[in-house]
């Protein structure tokens, strides 16, 4: 077992973080609720978007059955006005009630965009039940003219209805859950309390670089010092590696002269270059 790796992360700045003090951040703030988790309200959210969704499709697929562009945007606007809002008009309020300062317009606006959107579903729905709900005008001819339709009439209302109340429910369900499981304060404390966590470690840091440097008087001696040092090894090493780059250029123009013992102007320049620099 690799203790390091559990007591210890490196950070982007090279710094070494204590790793139990994060988990024990982390278990402080571990919601008590399975409700309480991010990932439950997010489901709930979609749930009720993908309910919609399905609902306002099977209306503007019959009005807008030409233009896809304008059947999606509208489908989008009323989505945004009937599951957004209310999820953002929940967590205003929960804000508001948590203590913070929350402007009024960002609770008007989007309690004016729910009541235009759910207004706009149930205009659209009753005065096109006929037409959003086809199926009904297919019945067997074998049924009287009158009683067949009586039904469609009544049957297309009752679809029209269902599908008008139903934005509503998802609204309110929106509302519900953001007002209910999220949680502000406790968020924006859990993430000032990991702010101060990382400023007090990174102090710490600081203050052991501090107390190094007053333990040892010479440290900026030793350091100038250190830094001599690897200076003169890198250079020796450079000097070395030139040498080596002399010594082959002078094989390879010896090779090139057929002449192993070769002194031409090039291979006796390489020698006085090598022998200077020695």
């Amino acid at each position: 077992m690799n203790t390091k790796k559990q007591l210890y992360r490196m950070d982007n700045d090279g710094n070494l973080t204590f790793q139990p003090l994060n988990k024990l951040h982390k278990d402080r703030y571990k919601p008590d609720s399975v409700l309480n988790y991010t990932c439950v309200l997010m489901l709930v959210l979609m749930t009720t978007i993908v309910t919609d969704f399905a609902g306002f499709s099977s209306l503007f697929s019959k009005l807008f059955y030409d233009s896809i562009v304008l059947r999606y945007i509208s489908i989008l606007g009323l989505i945004l006005a009937t599951d957004v809002s209310p999820a953002y008009l929940g967590y205003s309020l929960k804000k508001r009630a948590c203590g913070y300062n929350v402007e009024t317009i960002t609770i008007i606006a989007p309690l004016v965009a729910l009541v235009l959107g759910l207004t706009i579903n149930a205009i659209l729905r009753l005065a096109s039940h006929e037409i959003a709900f086809p199926d009904l005008g297919n019945l067997n001819t074998s049924i009287i003219d009158g009683t067949a339709a009586d039904t469609t009439s009544s049957q297309s209302i009752f679809y029209a209805i269902f599908f008008s109340v139903l934005p509503i429910i998802t609204s309110l369900v929106a509302f519900a859950a953001t007002y209910s499981m999220s949680n502000p304060l406790n968020a924006e404390r859990k993430k000032l309390e990991k702010a101060n966590l990382d400023l007090t470690q990174h102090l710490d840091q600081l203050e052991s670089i501090v107390a190094e440097y007053d333990a040892e008087g010479n440290y900026h001696d030793r350091m100038l010092t250190e830094d001599e040092q690897k200076y003169q090894a890198a250079l020796a090493m450079i000097t070395g590696q030139e040498h080596e780059y002399y010594d082959h250029v002078r094989q390879r123009i010896s090779e090139f002269l057929a002449n192993p013992s070769a002194t031409s102007y090039e291979v006796e320049y390489a020698t006085r270059r090598k022998d200077a620099d020695a």
